[in-house]
Order: C-alpha cells, then sequence, then structure tokens
C-alpha cells in the first residue's frame, strides 16, 4: 500500500474521531473510513483491505464507545468480501460502487444495531429502521460525492 493511503487512512481516522459526532443528521451518523476500506479493498486486494479494514476498527473502537473489536471484525469483512466482488476490475461507474457502499454500510449498521439493541434492551428493529439505515445512506451519499469529485482519478475514464 502506498505512503498516500496510509495518510489518508490517518487522516480519515482523526476526521470520523473528530468531525464524525458533530455531523450527526437526526440518528444518522456517517462513516468516513467505510468507503476507504472498500476502496482499498477494491484497488489493493483482500489481503490488505482486510488488514486496513480490522487496523481502522481497532482503532475507531478504541476512540469510540463501541466495544473493542466490533468495528474490526465488520471492516475486516468489508475490506474483505469488496475485493472479492471487484476480482481486480476497476471501478468506473458510479453505481457499483454506491451498491456496494450501501451494502457494506447496512452490514456495519446492522451489527451496531444489534449490539446496541441487546445490551440496552431496546427494540432492534426500530433501531435500525431510524438509527442504521439513515446512517447507512448517509455513509453511502458521502461516498458517492467522494466518488464524483475530482478527488478520485479513475484509470484516465470519462465521468
Amino acid at each position: 500500500m502506498s505512503v498516500k493511503a496510509l495518510v489518508t487512512a490517518l487522516s480519515l481516522l482523526v476526521l470520523q474521531a473528530g468531525i464524525g459526532p458533530l455531523l450527526t443528521i437526526g440518528n444518522a451518523r456517517p462513516s468516513f473510513l467505510l468507503p476507504f476500506i472498500v476502496y482499498v479493498g477494491m484497488q489493493y486486494g483482500s489481503l490488505w483491505g482486510t488488514a486496513t479494514g480490522f487496523i481502522l476498527g481497532l482503532a475507531i473502537d478504541a476512540l469510540g464507545s463501541l466495544p473493542l473489536g466490533m468495528s474490526g471484525f465488520a471492516f475486516s469483512i468489508t475490506g474483505f468480501f469488496s475485493a472479492r466482488i471487484a476480482e481486480g476490475a476497476p471501478f468506473r461507474l458510479w453505481w457499483p460502487w454506491t451498491v456496494l457502499v450501501f451494502l457494506f454500510g447496512l452490514l456495519l449498521e446492522v451489527l451496531r444495531m444489534l449490539l446496541l439493541a441487546r445490551a440496552n434492551e431496546l427494540p432492534f428493529l426500530s433501531l435500525l429502521l431510524w438509527s442504521g439505515v439513515p446512517s447507512a445512506l448517509w455513509t453511502t451519499g458521502l461516498a458517492v460525492l467522494w466518488f464524483l469529485s475530482p478527488l478520485h482519478k479513475r484509470d484516465n475514464a470519462s465521468r
């Protein structure tokens, strides 16, 4: 993995821990790390995607209020399967990227809401519908904005 990717990972980790809670809309909180982990899995393969997801997940759990390892588990699954689904194909269109980020965002939120519902004896479906799905949509929206921005270079492909 390149130095640029490592600097990006550290920057996103700081943004997630510092600014992430401030960008909460209603019950939805975006994840800056999830689209990056999908990107690493698609660009560098399943080994780097899994390792990056696990390390960043452990770091965000240590900085946040989630149990240590919960995000590491979900992010490592994200890194592994995003690489397996992509199979080295360049992602030039916005919709496969959007679908992948949304599905993995939903997986992360299902795991998070299961833990929250179980720990606080709250109804899982209500938590998922009012907090989990909007958070996955918010994360997906940010990922699409990044994909369409000039910061994302795509193998000389036209937009």
